[in-house]
């Protein structure tokens, strides 16, 4: 174990990677697995869908493995050709070096994944941290994005602060006295009272066996997305406690030029249901496919 791993130990990466294939095999449509170099490491990335298909890049959300929210675009699998990398310096099969989420470098390593995959500007997915890391590509090299939808996004707006605190809180207490109901109270604020387990030990090993990326991806200016001009459509959770609607939705409009659409997931938290998912797939499909 490399010492600046984001992994405490060999075991902990083990057991994250064990989650990792349970929670792929739950998901109900075939991957691949395939791998890009990067100059922050190997990228891996999960492949699905039909060959020939529109290309879509799915970025996924921080702090849990990468098959729990590409479960989110099962509605749509079958439409697109999907390219989901395990995002470096996250928990999952990718690089596990600490990165900055408030720099150049997911930008950079992100045009780097485009590049391995033959991509010149496909459409995006962006959930949650990978939002953030969507802009900062789109600051990098806003003409590498041919289209996106950004869901309960990170990057736009401040997580009000006594969110924060209370997350933060639950987070210290749990390292401190190592009591899984601490992890179990954490999750139901983000995912409602009847959190899916694999999120929960998803979000427990992260807690326990990493060290855990608590810096939020800085907010994105007007000035330095002022070159993006691709559709962006952006969805907010209505009971999303880190990125409410009344935050994110005005703030995008001020943000993005070419906005087709700010919206509200009504009925939904940060980590979305079932039918949260679905009503996401609804909104998102034909911004993708236009």
């Amino acid at each position: 174990m490399q010492p600046d791993s984001i992994y405490k130990s060999d075991v902990a990466r083990e057991e994250i990677e064990a989650l990792y294939d349970r929670a792929l095999a739950r998901l109900s449509f075939p991957t691949e697995s395939r791998w890009v170099k990067t100059t922050f490491g190997a990228t891996h990335l999960l492949v699905a869908g039909p060959d020939g298909a529109p290309p879509l890049l799915v970025l996924q959300g921080g702090n849990i493995v990468n098959p729990l929210t590409l479960a989110w675009l099962t509605p749509i699998a079958g439409e697109f050709r999907i390219y989901a990398p395990d995002t470096i310096g996250q928990p999952g099969r990718s690089a596990g070096l600490p990165v900055s989420a408030n720099d150049t470098t997911l930008g950079e390593w992100c045009e780097q994944v485009l590049d391995g995959l033959g991509l010149e500007a496909p459409a995006f997915v962006a959930i949650s941290y990978g939002a953030g890391i969507l802009l900062r590509l789109a600051a990098h090299r806003p003409e590498r994005i041919g289209r996106a939808a950004l869901v309960v996004p990170a990057g736009i707006a401040d997580v009000p602060l006594g969110s924060m605190l209370t997350l933060a809180a639950g987070y210290v207490s749990f390292l401190a006295l190592r009591r899984p109901g601490l992890v179990e109270a954490t999750v139901r604020r983000l995912a409602g009272p009847n959190p899916d387990p694999l999120v929960l030990e998803s979000t427990e090993l992260a807690f326990r066996g990493t060290r855990l990326d608590t810096e939020m991806p800085r907010n994105a200016t007007v000035e330095e997305l002022a070159g993006l001009t691709a559709p962006v459509l952006v969805l907010a959770g209505e009971h999303d406690p880190l990125f409410p609607p009344a935050r994110i939705l005005p703030r995008s409009r001020e943000l993005f030029s070419n906005l087709v659409g700010a919206e509200m997931l009504q009925g939904c938290r940060h980590i979305l249901d079932d039918p949260c998912a679905s009503a996401m797939a609804e909104r998102i499909r034909p911004v993708l496919a236009s």
